[in-house]
């Protein structure tokens, strides 16, 4: 502060009151602000610096009292001059100037009767100050809260300085680190290079955080190294999060197994290995047999429990050292690093199959599961993995059409079978557009009038050189690989065709496809329905959709049904009592009708366990307002007590076998819609 104007107070008598309305010229000199009040509080002298900081000329000022002047520099001011008097003491004092915005320091000194009121003008001083502060606090509430320590260290590796939030979380303290050795953080040794002025970055774990360090040369002013500075960022978050990705990259997420791609990785090294080593590895190929039954009608969750416990009956059939892969689904793979020959593989693959020989307890329920299992072995029957896991898999494939539960070895006659598979699959490609499809349809009947009301549009593959290949042969394949979606379309557009046709014989005529549930997830199916039905001129009670019961309440299946509904099209539970067979479904599920499985009806005429079951699903429906068709319906009996019991509808051998449209049309025609005799219906198929 002016430390001058002890001085210049002295001679403030001296000099007189100088130029009436001026300060004293000595005050002049001063470069501060500088103004006198005698005893009574008056302003008796004022320099030039004063009166540009009071904003007002030392005439306006001197000789007035204190208190009748405004101002945070003048009669705000009154207590703290009375203050520094009765003590005899300098008060010192920054005040704030609000217009314009600035800070003024005051310093207050008494001498004798009269006081100096020295002002300096401190406001860039103590913007600088306020930054500083602003800046110091910012960076506390960083280093304090985010998971970050920034710290110094000496030459020694000491910690000279050290704060963050990261601290908290590794249950250390920055008072008991200062003096302290870095190795809390990082080991010592990895400063080495930072001190010979090589920037270090570095990650270590430190219990169970993860730490990463980005740590530069201190310097002094003459740029000699003096320490380290650095900072240690916590990544635990970072490093569960690439751990979580290499699992879901390399490890199957429910069993823990290794996955298909580290399968690859496994099979390839092993594979090398032997090479090297002349010695001979191998590969099981493992399948379980009817899984999917279990996933549709008991439902995933359950599913998922087989599949573990699957996987530790495996493993304990394994010897050590060999490998155990989830392939995807219910296959699984077993490399066996090291094998004599197929005695020891035919060995290794019957204790897998025996392994599941006891039941699987699963939420309350005893279930039996089996596996089929292929080998092949290395290099007798594939050089490299591709090759290995090809041959595995058909030999898998013979120990399923053998009746499943077993074993199978690999050979020559396989990979026949197999490349046949491979050509069925490109040729059915092509069927659509040679012509090779068509359909047949088997009449449906009124049960009460016993006239034909519609049908059952069938699939058939009439192949040019191979002759009539059956369902059960081609749409496995065409569902495996997409093509069935093309299928479907072509039944569809087919059947609604047909059905315009038949249609004029028989006003209220209505033919059923049945779609795949790979169709069915399709969002552009009901727009294909309701276009192809418009383009004929056909209500959407012409056509009908049949479905099973798993796909129907398959998740992604229900909304094309509920928009099929709404069209108006007859949605039909196909072969109802061999899926889940629980009624308790139908009360949720999109359709308007089911049809009773031809399994129940084979007896329903003597048998009282059919016909109670029989009579129980009839009733259910009804409750529900869904119409009745009874399936697989041979003879007069069958038909009369199904009818019996409010079956509306029925489909079989009875009123007719699958036949072309033309001989279909023939009979509507021949018939003129009367009802079908008693007597057998001999149409031909066409």
């Amino acid at each position: 502060m002016v430390r001058l104007l002890d001085v210049f107070a002295r001679g403030v008598r001296a000099l007189g009151a100088g130029v009436a309305g001026r300060p004293l010229h000595v005050l002049d000199a001063v470069g501060d602000g500088v103004y006198v009040v005698d005893a009574r509080l008056r302003l008796t002298h004022c320099n030039a610096q004063a009166e540009r900081m009071l904003d007002a000329p030392a005439a306006a000022l001197v000789g007035r009292p204190l208190e009748t002047l405004a101002g945070a520099l003048l009669a705000d001011l009154v207590p703290e001059i009375i203050l520094a008097r009765c003590e005899r003491s300098i008060v010192e004092r920054t005040r704030a100037v609000a217009d314009p915005e600035s800070w003024i320091e005051v310093r207050i000194t008494p001498l004798g009767r009269e006081t100096i009121v020295a002002l300096r003008d401190v406001t860039e001083r103590t913007r600088a100050e306020l930054r500083s502060r602003e800046s110091e606090l910012r960076v506390r509430l960083v280093t304090e809260n985010v998971d970050a320590a920034l710290w110094t260290t000496d030459r020694a590796a000491r910690f000279t300085t050290i704060a963050g939030g990261v601290l908290r979380d590794l249950e250390l303290r920055a008072e008991d680190l200062l003096g302290a050795s870095c190795g809390a953080l990082l080991a010592e040794h990895l400063l080495e290079d930072v001190y010979r002025g090589t920037p270090l970055r570095a990650e270590n774990a430190r219990g169970e955080r993860w730490l990463h360090h980005q740590v530069e040369p201190l310097r002094d002013e003459q740029g000699a190294v003096i320490g380290a500075v650095g900072v240690s960022i916590d990544i635990t978050e970072r490093k569960r999060a690439e751990q979580q990705l290499f699992e879901s990259a390399y490890r199957d997420r429910l069993t823990g197994l290794p996955n298909r791609l580290s399968l690859e990785q496994r099979l390839t090294d092993i594979l090398a290995q032997s090479s090297r080593d002349g010695t001979a590895c191998g590969l099981l190929f493992v399948d379980l047999d009817r899984f999917k039954t279990i996933n549709e009608t008991l439902g995933h969750g359950i599913g998922d429990d087989v599949l573990v416990e699957v996987v530790a009956r495996l493993q304990e059939a394994l010897r050590p050292g060999d490998v155990l892969a989830r392939q995807g689904g219910d296959e699984f793979i077993v490399l066996l690093t090291s094998v004599s020959g197929a005695v020891e593989a035919e060995l290794i693959a019957r204790r897998l199959v025996g392994a599941f020989a006891a039941p699987i307890a699963a939420r309350g329920r005893e279930l039996y599961v089996n596996a089929s299992v292929g080998a092949a072995l290395f290099p007798e029957h594939g050089r490299n993995g591709e090759a290995l896991v090809a041959h595995a898999d058909a030999a898998m494939q013979r120990a399923k059409t053998r009746g499943g539960n077993r074993w199978a070895i690999y050979d020559a006659t396989m990979e026949l079978a197999a490349a046949e598979r491979l050509t069925l699959e490109t040729e059915l490609r092509g069927a659509i557009a040679r012509e090779e499809l068509r359909l047949l349809y088997q009449p449906v009947v009124d049960l009460r009038t016993r006239r034909i009301v519609g049908c059952e549009a069938l699939l058939r593959w009439e192949h040019r050189t191979r002759g009539t290949i059956h369902p059960a042969t081609f749409i496995p394949i065409a569902e495996e690989t997409g093509a069935i979606i093309a299928l479907d379309r072509w039944v569809l557009r087919e059947a609604v065709a047909a059905a315009a046709r038949l249609r004029r014989l028989v006003p209220e005529f209505r033919v059923a496809i049945n779609l795949s549930p790979h169709d069915l997830r399709e969002p552009d199916l009901p727009d294909a329905v309701a276009g192809l039905l418009g383009a004929h001129g056909l209500p959407a009670s012409a056509l009908g959709v049949e479905l099973t019961e798993h796909v129907a309440l398959e998740e992604h299946v229900v909304p094309t049904l509920r928009r099929l509904c709404a069209l108006g099209l007859h949605v039909a539970l196909d072969d109802f009592g061999t899926g889940y067979s629980a009624l308790s479904y139908l009360k949720r599920l999109p359709i308007t009708a089911l049809k009773i499985d031809r399994a129940f009806i084979r007896d329903v005429a003597g048998d009282a366990y059919d016909q109670a079951i029989v009579g129980s699903i009839v009733g259910v429906a009804k409750a529900l307002g869904l119409h009745v068709t009874a399936e697989g319906l041979e003879t007069d009996e069958q038909a009369a007590f199904v009818a019996s019991l409010g079956c509306e509808e029925g489909q079989g051998y009875r009123f007719g076998v699958p036949q072309t449209l033309d001989a279909l049309e023939r009979r509507l025609t021949r018939y003129d819609c009367d009802a079908i005799s008693s007597a057998w219906d001999e149409s031909a198929i066409g």
